[in-house]
């Protein structure tokens, strides 16, 4: 148990605070190489979206059971697809640098980077307790976060591809945009927050 939180708090330290050290080190952390960290990052910070938006979407009914359940489907999927696809295309724009490829690296960096929605419930319950509630304020902070999570991908791709501050964040933004037109996932993602929807009536 002691070496799987330390192995937790080194993946954490390279992903957040030196990723200049992430392509090197994290091949020596057996927890963060296996799949099972990126699946326990993807299923928390899955619920904390989903248990977040229910937060900021009063009042609370049985309804809201069900709106969190389908809620936590849908972002679950999405935290193990969208990294992918994230990743892919970010790693396009860095080949035409001429950089080598080193897609594993940063499928991996772009999951573990997941945890950053982690808080998001944290702050939308302070959100909820000084008076800002509502769609509008889920939103809001949905948006900062997924922004959050670009700059996030942007040190990743510095550190990995060894960028420039200017061309990593500018990648990063490029493949954001690209990755959430993907029909796929906007379909995907579409269906299941209809199911949250219909769900209000079961």
């Amino acid at each position: 148990m002691r070496d799987f939180f330390f192995d937790l708090v080194d993946t954490l330290e390279l992903v957040f605070l030196d990723p200049l050290r992430y392509s090197e080190e994290v091949k020596e952390i057996p927890f963060a190489m296996s799949p099972v960290s990126s699946w326990m990052f993807s299923i928390l910070s899955a619920l904390s979206l989903s248990v977040g938006m229910s937060i900021l979407s009063a009042p609370y009914t049985i309804s809201t059971l069900s709106f969190l359940f389908f809620g936590f489907i849908a972002n679950l999927i999405l935290f193990r697809f969208f990294p992918f696809f994230y990743s892919l295309v970010a790693d396009y724009y860095v080949q035409k640098k001429g950089r080598s490829q080193k897609l594993l690296f940063l499928v991996m960096f772009a999951r573990h980077s997941t945890i950053l929605f982690l808080v998001f419930a944290p702050v939308c319950i302070v959100f909820h307790a000084i008076g800002l509630s509502g769609v509008g304020s889920g939103f809001f902070l949905l948006l900062t976060f997924i922004i959050l999570y670009g700059l996030v991908i942007a040190r990743g791709l510095k550190s990995i591809y060894e960028l420039r501050n200017r061309d990593s964040i500018r990648f990063s933004f490029y493949a954001l945009g690209l990755t959430i037109l993907f029909p796929f996932l906007m379909n995907l993602y579409t269906a299941t927050s209809v199911l949250q929807s219909v769900s209000g009536g079961f």
